[in-house]
């Protein structure tokens, strides 16, 4: 690099039949891309967590797989996307152009870490073509990436993701851990490299954690997020996207939203099923879509697969793929499911006013399926598809069983009045299905903390008749307030999106918990200012208290 850091990756090209200048597939990972293969003798593709796909050269592409900086075999310091490793993405395209092997076209690809970095290097590309050069980066297939740093992981609502973060860091940090794959060939240069990566575990790892959890800096959003969010800068893609999520996946907001935010793609496409972080999804209809996707944007292939529908649902409880022309859904009615008396939940606003009360919790029970969820999907077991532990100290709202099938799709809100004895709180907002048995059943979830209730109406999301149905809280320092006890306040609690189907007999359920353990843990000063509190949930009559329902035709 410019820098004088070396940066290292595994490339597998075309046999001699297909000798020439051929498209480059690009995968880019922080996982390091040899943990299967220690010494580097043996490049299957198969790095454990880090993979590429190099069948693709029998098709003719050229397969490249990159150590990001600071990781695997590459030199320097990692920071998770910071500047430096951005600009990075910049001078690997160079490179990439200028060998003889090459076309000069380059897709990028890759799941979680490596669609995030998928996304990053075509953003770093469009900064290339914007400053003369020849474009690299003609498609991307992302699968299970993030828009935004700091809401979508990171953070929930203003707490530190508990379950997941510690592991991701943990994983990182302890997979460039173990000695490059370069030790044999250049054990001086390498061992120097293995000690960088060694410091880096404190340097920036556990100082973030510490931070984080500690109220600091880092429990805010700011520049340190924005640099690293896909989603800020996706309108500057003006070229073919495929995002791929699941509706239990640890990037579930963020997913819908990429497809969003990349107004300027001219062929874009969606795809959610329910899945978690680690599992496949159901298949898709076109098993061979993803090598299409290549062939065509890269090798001018007539096959079709621009005409694949723009956004494609599987629907929880579905059992096929529903296709749209865009997301949010154009013909959704977003319904008001008011609380009421009696813990209900009805599309009726309850003429009296009244209220339920509950001590704020120091924990709750782990047995729900956001304990899977925001594990990544590592702590399956037998409770994940019953949160009824979790629902015995919280507030549960339920309707009357259902008339017909009801689908809900697009983004969810609850809009909650509620009264505290104390300056702040950890809200955890809740939707499920009930069957017939009891059984309750997460479709999805929302976090708030209390003190991070403002909203910026020009950053939400709103309907054509101005219904707010996704509140964008800033989650600044400047934009947290302490509460007044025993001051009604209405909070904006954003449930990440959905797609699922209620079968006829079933029952909606909302939630309010206050605690949400083990997957997020608010800050040590949030905490200090919960302990002993209680809330007072407000409903019926001046005080509207409902979750806004996205009524998707059947």
């Amino acid at each position: 690099m410019s820098d004088g850091v070396v940066l290292r990756a595994n490339l597998w090209l075309p046999d001699a039949a297909q000798a020439g200048a051929q498209p480059t597939v690009l995968t880019t990972t922080g996982y390091n891309k040899d943990t299967g293969n220690p010494t580097g003798q043996q490049c299957t593709g198969e790095g454990a967590v880090a993979t590429a796909d190099t069948s693709l050269a029998d098709r003719g592409y050229a397969v490249m797989l990159l150590d990001d900086r600071g990781t695997g075999a590459s030199q320097g310091k990692w920071d998770s996307w910071g500047q430096r490793t951005q600009d990075d993405y910049k001078e690997v395209l160079d490179w990439i152009q200028a060998q003889p092997w090459s076309d000069g076209s380059v897709a990028t690809t890759g799941a979680s870490y490596m669609g995030i970095t998928s996304l990053l290097t075509a953003e770093a590309d469009a900064e290339r073509v914007a400053a003369g050069k020849p474009r690299a980066v003609k498609a991307v297939w992302a699968d299970i990436p993030m828009s935004d740093a700091y809401r979508d992981v990171t953070f929930h609502g203003g707490a530190l993701d508990a379950g997941f973060m510690p592991f991701w860091l943990g994983l990182t940090t302890s997979l460039s851990s173990l000695p490059p794959s370069t030790m044999g060939e250049d054990p001086a240069g390498s061992t120097e490299t293995w000690a960088e990566h060694l410091r880096n575990g404190w340097d920036f790892a556990a100082q973030k954690l510490v931070g984080s959890s500690l109220g600091e800096d880092e429990a805010y959003d700011g520049d340190f997020y924005r640099l690293r969010s896909p989603g800020d800068r996706a309108a500057r893609l003006e070229i073919p996207v495929v995002v791929q999520g699941g509706w239990f996946d640890i990037f579930q907001r963020g997913e819908p939203l990429l497809y969003e935010q990349l107004a300027n793609s001219p062929n874009k496409k969606l795809f959610m099923s329910p899945h978690y972080h680690t599992d496949d999804g159901p298949a898709f209809e076109d098993p061979d879509i993803k090598s299409k996707w290549f062939d065509h944007w890269l090798k001018g292939v007539d096959n079709g697969v621009e005409s694949t529908p723009s956004v494609n649902l599987y629907p929880i409880g579905g059992d096929r793929w529903e296709h749209h022309a865009t997301w949010p859904l154009p013909d959704v009615d977003y319904a008001p499911a008011y609380l009421g008396g009696e813990k209900s939940l009805s599309f009726t606003l309850p003429a009296e006013g009244d209220g339920d009360s509950a001590p704020l919790m120091p924990a709750s029970s782990p047995c729900s399926r956001m304990t899977t969820q925001w594990t990544a999907g590592l702590a399956q077991g037998p409770c994940e598809t019953d949160n009824r532990s979790f629902e015995a100290t919280s507030l549960t709202y339920t309707t009357a069983p259902l008339e017909e099938d009801m689908k809900l799709t697009g983004p969810l809100v609850a809009n909650v009045w509620a009264e505290l004895t104390s300056k702040d709180a950890t809200l955890v907002g809740v939707l499920s299905d009930v069957a017939p048995s009891g059984e309750s059943n997460q479709i999805s979830a929302g976090f708030l903390l209390a003190s991070q209730r403002a909203v910026d109406p020009s950053r939400s999301t709103f309907t054509a008749d101005g219904t707010m149905i996704r509140p964008f809280h800033p989650f600044t320092r400047a934009s947290q307030a302490p509460v007044t006890p025993n001051d009604p306040a209405l909070y904006r609690i954003e449930i990440y999106p959905t797609s699922a189907i209620f079968k006829k007999g079933d029952r909606i359920r909302f939630t309010l918990g206050t605690a949400d353990t083990p997957s997020t843990s608010p800050p040590v000063p949030v905490i200090a200012d919960s302990l002993g509190g209680e809330i007072r949930v407000l409903h019926g009559g001046r005080y509207d208290s409902h979750v806004l329902l996205p009524l998707a035709p059947r």
